[in-house]
């Protein structure tokens, strides 16, 4: 017989093995089991158009008018107004400059063509030039010179011989005169006429030696300075034109292929232009809706939409600030399961949604779709279809219910009698008929939160405890 003493000495000791109560008692039955999943979803629309404006070069979209959140247009409705006074200004200035500058081109290209023909031209002309004149001057030097020198040396000696001719006529019809005693007046004549030969053989003598001393001192020497000066200047002429006009073809070529290049930019950039101009023509693709914001990723956003659209503001560029839904669209809903809900979900599997429309009400849908990757916050999407009628709208929300499991009957036990053993199986402490307890393995099959299935290891009546 345990005495108190013996009882309260052995639980200090450690010795008294433990005893479990029957709060620690689970008895095994078997019961139906079901695992359901909820998940927070938004009805979408399963089509729309995402209103933006992408320009190539224009930036000021100064919105003027636009329609209100939800409102509902007809095909070709302006849903944003644009202020389009100065893009119509850029684009009229820059088409005059277009004209002029296609004229500058045109003209460009015409002086190019000219070029093209003059410049090996000219320099044909240059060298031929530069020959010839060297020519002249090795001519001038070897033949032209001498024959002048010896052409005007022999000019003075012919007068000299001229002027010696008619004296010595002179010398003999005076001598012959002389003899007669009587001169008659035909001999006076003939005398007369050879005295005034002899003055004009003396001054075109004494002309003579002027004119060669001075054609010989200073013509000639300037005459081959003239040579000289003519064939140096035919060279560099040459010379220059060789490295200037290749080089100036060359020039007007690159002028003109930039030209025509700048041409095609302002060309291409007017075009832009005009293309952003018709951005600014923002209407409504046909019947529908219009809400504020983007659907993108499986979620309505209107945070950026609202900060922006209003009268006065400008639109950003490539961001979404308007989706238009088309009338008659189906809705979908759109959901995000984090990682512990993601395995018991797969596509097709069915279950209802309940809006707060009408609690009462259960609106079947069906998974299509499953996203392979997680979300930047780690969800995962989940996209399913709206099976039957409702009168949600995009934007509404829904709490889905899916049923990822049902088993008519099951061996279910508390998940907190159950114990991970270090090899990875599963264990519950089972109560033996003679109230010891052992280890017993068994398996998994399913599970929720509080409650796991149990497929072997236990049977219906047995006892586990903690």
């Amino acid at each position: 017989m345990i005495t108190r003493s013996t009882l309260t000495a052995l639980c200090l000791t450690g010795m008294l093995p433990t005893l479990a109560t029957a709060a620690d008692e689970y008895s095994v039955t078997e019961k139906p089991f079901k695992k359901e999943v909820s998940l927070s979803a938004t009805f979408l629309p399963t089509q729309s158009t995402a209103i933006s404006v992408d320009p190539a070069v224009w930036t000021d979209f100064e919105i003027t008018s636009l329609v209100s959140q939800g409102a509902v247009v007809k095909k070709g409705d302006t849903l944003i107004g644009i202020d389009s006074q100065k893009i119509d200004e850029q684009i009229e200035k820059m088409e005059k400059d277009r004209v002029i500058g296609k004229l500058n081109l045109a003209k460009a290209k015409q002086e190019l063509a000219s070029l093209e023909i003059t410049t090996p031209r000219s320099l044909e002309s240059h060298a031929r030039a530069a020959k010839e004149a060297a020519e002249n001057l090795k001519w001038f030097k070897e033949t032209g010179l001498p024959l002048s020198i010896e052409a005007t040396k022999n000019s003075v000696i012919n007068d000299e011989l001229n002027l010696a001719y008619q004296l010595e006529e002179l010398k003999q019809l005076e001598k012959m005169y002389k003899e007669d005693d009587k001169i008659e007046e035909t001999e006076e004549i003939i005398l007369t006429r050879t005295r005034n030969s002899v003055k004009r053989a003396k001054f075109g003598l004494k002309s003579s030696k002027l004119s060669s001393a001075r054609k010989l001192e200073t013509e000639l020497p300037r005459q081959l300075k003239s040579y000289e000066l003519a064939a140096e200047n035919s060279r560099i002429a040459n010379e220059n034109a060789k490295a200037t006009l290749p080089r100036a073809l060359e020039l007007k070529r690159k002028e003109v292929a930039k030209a025509e290049k700048a041409d095609a930019e302002a060309d291409a950039k007017l075009a832009k232009l005009k293309a952003d101009r018709t951005l600014m023509n923002i209407q409504a693709p046909g019947d529908g809706v219009v809400y504020y914001g983007s659907i993108r990723n499986g979620r309505w956003s209107a945070t950026t939409a609202v900060k922006v659209l209003k009268v006065g503001g400008k639109l950003p560029a490539s961001t979404p600030l308007m989706t238009f839904i088309p009338a008659k669209t189906s809705l979908m809903l759109s959901a995000f399961a984090k990682e512990d809900k993601l395995s018991a979900l797969k596509k097709g599997l069915k279950g209802f949604a309940i809006t707060h429309l009408n609690r009462y009400q259960n609106i079947p849908v069906t998974i299509t779709g499953i996203d392979r990757y997680p979300q930047t916050d780690g969800s995962f999407h989940v996209s399913l279809s709206v099976d039957s009628d409702t009168q949600a709208v995009t934007g509404m929300t829904a709490n889905v219910k899916l049923v990822t499991s049902k088993i008519a009957q099951a061996i279910t036990v508390p998940a907190d009698y159950l114990t991970r053993e270090d090899d990875g199986s599963y264990s519950v402490k089972l109560k033996l008929a003679d109230g010891k307890t052992e280890a017993r393995k068994v398996v998994v099959a399913d599970a929720t939160k509080d409650t796991v299935v149990i497929t072997e290891g236990l049977y219906k009546a047995q006892v586990i405890v903690k």
